[in-house]
């Protein structure tokens, strides 16, 4: 066997092998297209009642909200319309090369109040620290 034909070998064996298997698959993040708010009750509102509720679920390949379960919580009051808002939400499902994949999430839902918060100054997060502009 000569040189030429051992490179021409090595060429095929080589573009065959980056055909099946491509170097990097091109993923896109699944898009919310429509998302229900939670509902908060009078009474929740009339008493005071904040929160966050973090929903861990699956978004299926055709959208769908699947499995939407509460990953943690700071007022389990919340916790039920949040699920029920979560689970009727839509989304433009993740895809990886062309074609529609689920992709699993996690979503945090806060509910306040805002007559019960100073509007004279502006939050500011960086880095989860919270620093205040006057």
């Amino acid at each position: 066997m000569n040189i030429r034909n051992l490179s021409a070998y090595s060429l095929a064996a080589a573009l065959s092998v980056s055909a099946l298997s491509p170097l990097s698959a091109e993923v896109v993040n699944a898009r919310p297209i429509a998302q229900t708010a939670p509902s908060y009750s009078h009474d929740l509102r009339a008493g005071g009642v904040e929160g966050e509720v973090v929903v861990k679920f699956t978004i299926s390949a055709s959208g769908d909200v699947l499995n939407p379960v509460v990953a943690s919580t700071t007022n389990r009051q919340l916790d039920a319309s949040t699920i029920r808002a979560v689970s009727q939400w839509k989304f433009a499902p993740a895809m990886k090369d062309g074609v529609a994949v689920s992709q699993s999430a996690v979503q945090k839902v806060a509910f306040t109040i805002p007559e019960l918060h100073d509007t004279s100054t502006t939050r500011v997060v960086v880095m989860n620290k919270p620093a205040t502009r006057e």
